[in-house]
């Protein structure tokens, strides 16, 4: 990408206000977050771990976790920044999977990849299975399935902030908007009922 394609996707990304406002809570949101965990826990990169671990019930039995827990599920795994095609992670499939199959968040009718339409590339990488799930945790377990949501925003943001949430191709840029729009939201209530969840 030259200058001149940097500029027309930067103005292009910024005629949409309400994408740019999710992008850029998301953004903060993270970042107070990750500074929490980090100046609480004290464990480095671990930190975000002892997060989960110590608050992940309360959170997790919020209904609106639920529900944007649902939506994550419910859509092609989200990529890795650190693939050249951003081919989901091991473990993302893992994570996704597991609130697709082992978290009581549908009641009938379990999504499929063929269902949702992901991406056949994605689709050839046989991670998206049940059996996939059972490798996150091999059973319903609240800690782990907010686990599994945060792993799942923290790769949302990492794709941002390493710059790779940048196409206008039509198809993915609706799909990095209902990404980064799902993740702005997790974060949200994480920071709304931070207070809260001490207790």
């Amino acid at each position: 990408m030259d200058a001149n394609e940097l500029l027309y996707v930067i103005h292009f990304l910024q005629s949409d206000e309400n994408h740019c406002i999710d992008r850029r809570t998301l953004h903060e949101n993270y970042e107070w977050l990750e500074y929490f965990w980090r100046s609480k826990y004290k464990n480095g990169d671990s930190s975000v771990n002892d997060f989960i671990d110590d608050r992940g019930k309360f959170f997790w039995n919020l209904d609106l976790i639920k529900v944007l827990a649902h939506e994550f599920a419910s859509i092609e795994c989200v990529g890795s920044n650190k693939s050249s095609n951003y081919t989901q992670s091991e473990e993302i499939a893992r994570a996704t999977m597991y609130l697709r199959y082992c978290c009581n968040l549908f009641d009938d009718d379990i999504p499929s990849c063929d269902s949702i339409e992901c991406r056949q590339y994605k689709k050839n990488k046989g991670m998206c299975t049940k059996q996939s799930a059972l490798k996150w945790k091999n059973n319903y377990d609240e800690i782990f399935a907010f686990k599994a949501l945060i792993y799942i925003v923290r790769q949302i943001r990492n794709n941002l902030f390493h710059g790779h949430k940048m196409t206008v191709e039509p198809i993915q840029f609706e799909r990095n908007k209902r990404l980064v729009s799902l993740a702005a939201q997790v974060t949200g209530i994480l920071l709304e009922k931070l207070a809260v969840s001490d207790y």
